[in-house]
């Protein structure tokens, strides 16, 4: 029982094929993530091709090239329109940007967050030497009822430290695990996973990047999730099959995924 939290579709790849082999390697689900206009349609094809597998999220990410306030996104304008969470978005201050170029991406951020908030939906939330921000925009805009439930969304491809997700952790949010903790020199990352809770774990591939070893050099897609699923099983000490049902029931929680469609 695997289910991949975070991973992108491109509109112009083997979609059909991806998830026929995420099937293939015990997938029950996924959640097809946007953050631009290609991946965004990228997670609707997704759908398209797999309704009751492939969950949507969407949303515009921290990338300059975004407006200063994304487009309306249609799949939310109506109610119960499936849509699973708001994402990817977040900040990212990796490259260089200017105070300004900062202040957009706030912007966009808090403008999502309130979006989230309205329709109740958790966010899938990039942070990229950002966090001191990032979390005091978190601390004003995340959404009470679903903080109340821990379910205000997942800290996407966590790299660390512990202390970062013990400020989030209060706030309600989960831990989406990467093929990064199979690198040889993710140590520190192994060592922050151990900190956090059974029950806010999750496991991710972020496809098409960040393979795992040992399909690291190689496209990634959502049926690598089972490398990075058993590396922290072992990591944690537990039954690997156990480990897989326990992030698998994290995800259908946080995500409100129905479980007649994913059923444990």
């Amino acid at each position: 029982m695997l289910f991949d939290t975070h991973c992108h579709f491109d509109p112009d790849a083997d979609i059909a094929g991806e998830i026929a082999r995420a099937r293939a390697a015990g997938l029950v689900g996924l959640l097809a993530v946007g953050g631009d206009e290609a991946a965004n349609r990228g997670a609707e094809i997704a759908v398209s091709l797999a309704p009751g597998f492939a969950f949507p999220a969407f949303g515009f990410d921290y990338q300059p090239h975004n407006p200063r306030r994304p487009p309306r996104l249609p799949a939310f304008d109506s109610p119960g329109g499936g849509v699973f969470a708001v994402g990817e978005i977040g900040l990212d201050y990796s490259h260089g940007d200017t105070a300004e170029e900062k202040a957009a991406q706030r912007e966009r951020f808090v403008a999502q967050l309130e979006l989230a908030a309205e329709k109740r939906l958790p966010v899938s939330l990039h942070c990229r030497e950002a966090a001191d921000d990032m979390l005091a925009i978190l601390r004003e805009h995340t959404s009470p009822v679903l903080m109340a439930e821990c379910r205000s969304g997942a800290l996407h491809c966590f790299t660390g430290p512990a202390d970062f997700a013990a400020e989030l952790l209060p706030l309600g949010y989960s831990f989406g695990i990467s093929g990064i903790v199979t690198f040889s020199g993710a140590s520190a990352l192994r060592q922050a996973v151990r900190t956090l809770p059974l029950d806010r774990i999750l496991v991710e591939t972020d496809s098409p990047f960040l393979a795992p070893v040992p399909r690291r050099g190689h496209r990634c897609e959502p049926a690598f999730v089972a490398y990075t699923c058993d590396r922290v099983a072992d990591e944690l000490g537990v039954d690997r099959e156990e480990f897989a049902a326990v992030t698998t029931r994290n995800a259908l929680r946080l995500f409100a995924i129905p479980s007649a469609v994913a059923p444990l």
